[in-house]
């Protein structure tokens, strides 16, 4: 419902409310049921009893609105009570995540949880009969939270991790009686889970192992660190109240490969569950030939070969129930390969209990040649649920030859050459279902900011294909919008979330009845409550710059911006800028600083994408490989030279700011002392390559060995353009990811370059989010004071610091 408040009637917002989550939608959806044999089925936690409830999404319409009928079979039943889930000592367990077995007789409860890194954790597991209400614990260590991951198969087999060891549970009514796959974990070598760097920039997850769609086999990954160097960082206050500091601090070690230090070893295992057999996975010994396939199959061949030791794999996917594909790279990332294993031709050892599978070579790749890269992702998916039988048939995100990611298909495992499915000068950004031979995914269609859910058909043995440029659509590709998708296994329901620019939602739709629709969410409290605020302008559009590259640009401007020029405004500009990234999005804003920026403080914020970020194509993103920071920082110093020349602009009070890639890209547009910025913010930036980690740095910039002018000149300089300009500084002391180590060697440039006046803070303890008591919101504070100090407030405002209890003089 519209505000019926005038602007002035309106308040405005406060720094708090902006970052502190006042204005986040809600967005919880269902969790679908894949065991349930019935569609439309999703399991939740009841909230106060720890009840898991099964229900589908019929029933939960009828509930809600006294509309339409229940499905035959439908309704709402309450699977496991949560006071039948109990320790040895009859406690009710906290369980904070559920994973239920496919035959639905079991349930796996996770609970004390331990945050590690960004996606890994540590649980205590249990594992619950339904219908005995027996609960039992995995794993040795039975007081402390140990177990990395732990699955399901197909046959209710579990899998999980402890202490970086694989077990196996294959008589779930005897959790003790467990197998152990491997028997070599240490802190140096990780079965079946990733090691730090993996976890990081490979997999974006915590698991390293995958059952076969029957489930008999496991394959997993093994990593050794052991010559992996170690970097370490102090913790303080090991607590979460503030000024608990120890009299001598704790120290993290971890394994952090850097530029062309050692990586970590990664092999490739199958373990069979039915006959106890586990083989190594071993690269083809039969090489390309130059007559057969061709020089650059040769080059990549020996390339691998170089690179046994140091290679990196970054996809595994069953395409069959014997039958896996691996996707291997080199180091740097510019040669790589498919590889198709056959578990059944396992070869044994003398003993008998080991064996080694030979692969075979389906498809090459190299893009030394174009001075691009690989990309990392997980984007393979097969056409098993399609009732393919024993066919390996899959679809992929590949490159069509103008650069562009599209859907391509592969009627078998050892097929080279892709079919494309779609193409067009746009890109496919993920597949996210494959029914009945038809793809799902989600596209930057029509253009990159918005997403959009799309479909197209995968063609039968013998039709002709046609690429399709304007696939069909479940969503309304004509509106300004971004939607994210999941479905419901059976292949009938969808939960589609509409993620701005306008207040979300989630509902879930038919496929098969297009009258259907359950409303999950609609944010109708938080309507009401946006409505009494001042809200920002909000426009999409490009620059293009004196040598045709066109930069994508979203303004935030006051709620009464006034663009005659009789105002000037100052302007912030926000960036990221790292490879294949993207920042400006049609995704839902108000709980962002930007809103406090423009709609309190009376400025303007422009975020900027240029070359390097992702999904304009090949040629956009690959330009910035051996040299980072310098189209970027070239991109954002001329669009924000032309942003300057805006009649409505203060021309002395533009300014940069970013986190991470974003601080770095920041200090890079500084180091230029274009003249153009008047103050920058460097929020967590990289330093010098050299201190970040090898998958990410070398992908894009190769080794230092091959590279040694192209690091150097993409390290941040301290030179005039930061005495020009001024410069606020801050980072986490416990970051994990970009190392304080980056804001030390600025911080000793800086001085060594008797560079005075900069703001600095260090927030003790925080990781890369900088979130550790009380330091978010602290961070933009300080942030904001360092604006408010340089700029005063803009627009019409005459600023007075109401929202905190600091005052600016």
């Amino acid at each position: 419902m519209p505000s019926t408040k005038t602007e002035k009637e309106k308040k405005p917002v406060t720094i708090e409310e902006a970052v502190g989550g006042s204005f986040l939608p809600q967005l919880n959806g269902v969790i679908w049921s894949a065991e349930d044999p019935d569609e439309g089925v999703f399991v939740y936690r009841e909230p106060f009893s720890g009840n898991l409830v099964v229900e589908d999404v019929t029933h939960r319409k009828k509930e809600i609105t006294g509309q339409g009928e229940v499905a035959k079979g439908g309704g709402k039943v309450t699977f496991v009570k949560g006071a039948d889930v109990k320790d040895e000592n009859g406690k009710q367990i906290n369980f904070h995540n559920f994973k239920i077995s496919p035959d639905m007789r079991f349930v796996l409860f996770f609970s004390d949880k331990k945050q590690q890194w960004r996606h890994s954790t540590f649980s205590k597991v249990w594992l619950h009969d339904v219908s005995t209400h027996s609960t039992q614990q995995l794993g040795k260590n039975i007081t402390e939270p140990t177990i990395a991951t732990a699955e399901w198969s197909k046959r209710s087999y579990v899998s999980f991790v402890e202490n970086n060891d694989l077990f196996l549970i294959k008589d779930v009514h005897n959790v003790k009686n467990q197998i152990s796959i491997t028997n070599d974990g240490n802190k140096n070598i990780f079965n079946a889970v990733p090691d730090w760097v993996y976890e990081e920039e490979v997999f974006s997850g915590d698991t390293a192992h995958w059952w076969s769609p029957d489930g008999n086999r496991l394959v997993f990954l093994r990593f050794d660190e052991a010559a992996v160097m170690t970097y370490s960082f102090p913790i303080y206050n090991p607590t979460e109240k503030n000024g608990k500091a120890l009299l001598y601090p704790d120290t993290v070690d971890m394994k952090y490969p850097k530029p062309g230090t050692p990586n970590p070893k990664v092999s490739v295992h199958v373990y069979d569950a039915v006959t106890g057999l586990k083989s190594s996975l071993k690269a083809p010994s039969k090489r390309a030939s130059a007559e057969a396939d061709g020089s650059d199959a040769v080059t990549i061949d020996v390339a691998m070969a170089q690179a046994r030791e140091e290679k990196l794999v970054t996809e595994v996917k069953w395409l069959s129930d014997s039958k896996l594909i691996i996707r291997e790279t080199n180091r740097v990332s510019d040669v790589g390969r498919h590889v198709v294993y056959d578990s059944n031709n396992a070869k044994k050892d003398a003993s008998g209990s080991a064996g080694t599978i030979e692969g075979k070579v389906s498809r090459r790749e190299m893009t030394s040649k174009t001075g691009g890269w690989i990309t990392v992702d997980q984007d393979i998916h097969t056409l098993l649920d399609s009732g393919s039988g024993g066919s390996t048939e899959y679809v992929d995100i590949v490159a069509v030859p103008n650069g562009y990611r599209h859907i391509a298909y592969y009627r078998n495992a050892e097929q080279a050459q892709p079919i494309f499915l779609t193409t067009g000068e746009w890109e496919v950004e993920k597949i996210v279902f494959v029914h009945n031979r038809r793809v799902y995914f989600s596209a930057a269609y029509p253009r990159p900011a918005v997403r959009h859910i799309l479909y197209v058909d995968v063609p039968k043995n013998g039709e002709k294909v046609t690429p399709e440029e304007r696939p069909k659509s479940l969503t309304n590709i004509h509106e300004t919008a971004w939607y994210e998708v999941e479905f419901d296994p059976k292949g009938n329901y969808y939960q589609l979330t509409y993620k701005g620019p306008h207040l979300p939602w989630v509902k879930v739709f038919s496929l098969r009845d297009p009258k259907f629709e359950l409303v999950l969410q609609e944010n109708n409290g938080l309507q009401k409550i946006v409505a009494d605020y001042h809200q920002p302008q909000r426009l999409f559009y490009n620059i293009t710059l004196s040598d045709k590259t066109i930069v994508s640009a979203q303004d935030f401007r006051p709620h009464d911006f006034d663009g005659s020029g009789a105002i000037r405004y100052p302007v912030l500009i926000k960036v990221y800028g790292g490879p294949n990234s993207q920042m400006v999005d049609a995704k839902w804003s108000m709980a962002d600083w930007a809103t406090y920026l423009t709609c309190t403080l009376g400025y303007i914020v422009i975020v900027l994408d240029g070359r390097g970020t992702g999904l304009r194509g090949r040629a956009y993103r690959d330009v910035v490989s051996w040299e980072l920071g310098a189209y970027e920082s070239h991109d954002v110093v001329h669009a924000a030279e032309a942003i300057r020349r805006l009649p409505y602009v203060a021309q002395s009070k533009v300014g940069i700011w970013g986190w991470s890639f974003g601080g770095y890209l920041t200090a890079k547009a500084l180091e230029r002392d274009s003249g153009t910025f008047d103050l920058g913010m460097s929020v967590a930036p990289v330093a010098r390559w050299e201190f970040y980690d090898t998958i990410y740095t070398e992908r894009y910039m190769k080794t230092p060995h091959l590279n040694k002018e192209g690091y150097e000149n993409s390290s941040v300089h301290i030179n005039k353009g930061f005495q020009n300009s001024q410069f606020l500084l801050a980072q986490g002391s416990a970051d994990d990811n970009v190392h304080f180590q980056g804001s030390a060697q600025l911080l000793d440039q800086l001085t060594g370059h008797q560079i005075r006046g900069f703001w600095f803070r260090m927030f003790p303890d925080s990781a890369h989010s900088i979130d550790k008591r009380g330091a978010y919101l602290e961070l933009y504070q300080f942030m904001t004071r360092f604006l408010v100090y340089n700029w005063g407030a803009g627009g019409k405002r005459l600023f007075r610091y109401k929202d905190t209890k600091e005052t600016i003089e």
